[in-house]
């Protein structure tokens, strides 16, 4: 039963790794930033990692060296870490001011891939069993080899946490809910790196007792899992949980994009995205179409008396959940599009909030108008259908 369970959890793990890599690798074949990089190399390290320290059922499977497996997961494993740490960076620092933190830690990387494969020579390399631990070849050799694969491990997760720590600073959203995923995988790699330093202690002073090796297997399998599968999840949700937005908003603006396409056909790009198109691109696309009719053919049927009357209105109504000033956006554009006579006010209506600061934010203030745009015109729809049904 525990064989299954093991086995399943490492189905998981890796499956999650699997499409974590594929996923950035596809962003990264879009933007190749060093950011993004590092993080396909963390993740590309890390499933060659679970494949290798896969139980295949086989003895001496690469090259007839039992531990050759095992060394070659905390490599990669070390590996992963340090581009990870290179990943936070990235997240955290201005881009000008990486390289000097890169330095310092591309040093000690190489200082523990090197004590690490001059330890494996002289020590668990003489092994005869798969599993480097505190028993493998000269036990004084394993146990230096294990501390410094933990301490390079403790020292890449301490990173994350530290960085994570300003999650409650930031406002809600995707990025605040990935670095907490991030601060909590990282704290539990912390966790997974104090169990096996205790677990290579007690081996060292001699108690190594068959429960122990039992319940070693069971927690670091746990930890393992549920510190993968956090981070994997703190790395991926600022990514993916936007692009899911994106794709709402697109859908959202669809109603509001089409009438006013419809009332100036001139405007529309001659190149449609579709396809393989980036979602990013096309709302861009729709958004650059939708503003360039609002100020452009339709500007002049914009009254900025009837949005200041909406805008009244809609903060007299309680229970409201959509913005007053959306829903004051939406009528003053229903009632140009339904206008029959130019209005050429002096002054114009400001469509784009003050306080969006990039595409998401217009996107996401569009998409508002937009829905509260449809609302409006289904419900006169409706009132004109339920007239003429009454006239009948």
């Amino acid at each position: 039963m525990s064989l299954v369970i093991a086995q399943l959890q490492s189905t998981l793990v890796w499956l999650a790794v699997t499409g974590a890599l594929i996923y950035w690798y596809r962003s990264w074949r879009r933007s190749r930033t060093p950011g993004l990089l590092a993080m396909v190399k963390a993740l590309a390290a890390l499933n060659v990692a679970l494949i290798l320290g896969t139980d295949f059922g086989v003895a001496n499977w690469l090259f007839g060296v039992p531990t050759l497996p095992n060394y070659l997961v905390h490599v990669l494993t070390l590996f992963a870490a340090y581009f990870l740490q290179l990943f936070v960076l990235h997240l955290a620092h201005p881009t000008a001011a990486v390289p000097a933190k890169v330095r310092v830690r591309t040093r000690i990387l190489v200082i523990a891939e090197l004590a690490l494969g001059l330890l494996y020579l002289v020590g668990p390399v003489h092994s005869t069993g798969p599993a480097i631990n505190g028993e493998a070849g000269n036990p004084a050799l394993a146990v230096a080899y294990l501390a410094i694969f933990e301490i390079y491990l403790g020292i890449a997760m301490f990173d994350v946490v530290y960085v994570a720590r300003h999650a409650r600073e930031l406002r809600r959203g995707y990025l605040r809910t990935g670095l907490r995923l991030l601060r909590w995988g990282g704290i539990t790699g912390l966790v997974f790196v104090a169990h096996k330093v205790l677990y290579s202690l007690t081996l060292a002073v001699g108690f190594s007792p068959a429960w122990a090796h039992a319940l070693n297997g069971v927690v670091a399998g746990l930890l393992t899992t549920v510190g993968i599968l956090l981070l994997m999840a703190g790395v991926t949700v600022p990514a993916v949980g936007p692009r899911h937005q994106l794709r709402r908003h697109y859908r959202q603006l669809e109603p509001l994009w089409r009438d006013l396409t419809a009332f100036a056909p001139e405007v529309k790009f001659s190149g449609v995205p579709t396809g393989r198109t980036d979602i990013t691109d096309r709302v861009r696309q729709r958004m650059t179409e939708i503003n360039d009719v609002l100020v452009g053919p339709l500007q002049a049927y914009l009254d900025p008396a009837v949005y200041a009357a909406a805008l009244a209105d809609t903060r007299r109504e309680a229970g409201r959940e959509m913005p007053a000033a959306a829903v004051a956006q939406a009528v003053t554009i229903a009632t140009a599009l339904a206008s029959a006579e130019p209005v050429n006010a002096d002054e114009s209506v400001a469509f784009t909030p003050a306080d969006a600061t990039d595409d998401r934010d217009e996107a996401a203030w569009f998409a508002a108008v937009a829905t509260a745009y449809t609302t409006l015109t289904r419900t006169s729809q409706e009132t004109s259908s339920d007239v003429l049904d009454t006239a009948h």
